[in-house]
């Protein structure tokens, strides 16, 4: 019923929803960042034959600009491409991936010379929304901010970590070509803490601390976070060490 309860709503409000496989991005001084590009699965399918399939790469920095656009053709589906992204801006944002041939899941890689971690994109979708929903949302948007609220068009749940050790980071992704104002609240054993509201450009990127919302109460302190917000979005988790961004980092894909 809800479903098609938003199906209804996105028709009504004009909503288009283009299928794009995204991934994050994320670089700092001596870690770089690369998209593996690679057509691995379907060597056990019909697609083992492909030839000379093309892939764009076009990188978004925190604001929602384009950094780059590379494109890449690999020459069947035993080959696999590195695609290295350029640092701009505060350091992290979203990339996304048009290879209309490749039926893989693509990776994006963290690496510092001697460690590495990498996790997966998601074939999902970028909301469009015409110009007349776009301007009521961002009215209803400024009205609700000062209170520090957003219109609570999407949410989700999530756990995540902080201590003087180890702390999770929230890389959260606008999916959408609207402002997309993301209310983060934090709960600790069924009490409410720190509540933050984010204002994402479309496209755009931002990077939330968890500790920011709430103080550590050990050496590893669990945070039920519920994020709310008036457009479609995403997260990874970033996990940081006692050196926080400036040491190594794992990046992780959560359902």
């Amino acid at each position: 019923m809800l479903r098609r309860l938003r199906s209804a709503t996105r028709r009504l409000l004009g909503v288009r929803r283009d299928s794009t496989y995204y991934l994050p991005w994320l670089t700092r001084p001596g870690l770089e960042c690369v998209v593996l590009l690679s057509n691995i699965e379907s060597r056990f399918t019909s697609g083992r034959d492909g030839r000379d399939l093309e892939a764009t790469v076009t990188q978004f920095d925190a604001e929602g600009r384009i950094g780059g656009v590379q494109r890449v053709t690999l020459a069947d589906s035993t080959e696999a491409r590195e695609v290295r992204l350029t640092p701009t801006g505060i350091g992290y944002g979203l990339v996304t991936v048009a290879a209309p041939q490749i039926r893989s899941d693509l990776y994006v890689a963290l690496f510092d010379g001697d460690t590495y971690t990498a996790t997966h994109g998601r074939h999902e979708f970028v909301e469009h929304y015409p110009a007349w929903t776009r301007a009521v949302l961002a009215v209803a948007g400024r009205i609700l901010a000062p209170l520090g609220h957003t219109v609570p068009a999407f949410s989700r749940d999530q756990y995540a970590y902080h201590g003087a050790a180890s702390r999770s980071h929230v890389l959260l992704l606008n999916l959408s070509n609207v402002i997309n104002r993301i209310r983060v609240v934090a709960r600790r054993d069924g009490a409410r803490g720190g509540t933050r509201l984010l204002r994402i450009p479309p496209l755009g990127a931002r990077l939330l601390d968890v500790g920011s919302l709430a103080p550590a109460t050990g050496p590893l302190t669990v945070e039920h976070l519920r994020l709310t917000a008036n457009a479609w979005f995403n997260l990874y988790l970033v996990g940081a060490g006692s050196r926080d961004l400036d040491g190594a980092l794992s990046l992780m894909h959560v359902k």
